[in-house]
């Protein structure tokens, strides 16, 4: 996360909860019916954002997942992404509110 700024991540990361939600809903539904290109492509999108955002775990079962889809299977940790994007989340957002940049005097 970039240093000095958890001010401007806060709500970055705040948002990742709801679009990552809103992702899922859209991984579920890509691939039970088949769509694991689509399925792929959001795996690929949760993993860059979260990897972005320090939320290691969560980028490391996203690309677990995403190698599987990409093999045409079902990813057998899929039960595993709510639950982790909501803790990932939680923990960032904590770490951010616990931990403010420095203050710059003009």
């Amino acid at each position: 996360m970039a240093a000095g700024t958890p001010e401007l991540l806060l709500p970055i990361v705040v948002d990742f909860e709801a679009s990552g939600k809103r992702q899922l809903n859209s991984l579920h539904a890509a691939l039970t019916e088949g769509r694991f290109g689509d399925g792929k492509d959001i795996l690929h999108q949760l993993k860059g954002a979260s990897g972005t955002m320090g939320m290691l775990r969560f980028e490391e079962l996203c690309r677990q997942c995403e190698e599987q889809v990409t093999l045409g299977q079902i990813p057998t940790r899929f039960a595993e992404l709510a639950p982790l994007l909501l803790e990932s989340v939680s923990g960032a957002a904590s770490y951010l509110e616990n931990n403010p940049g420095p203050h710059i005097t003009p």
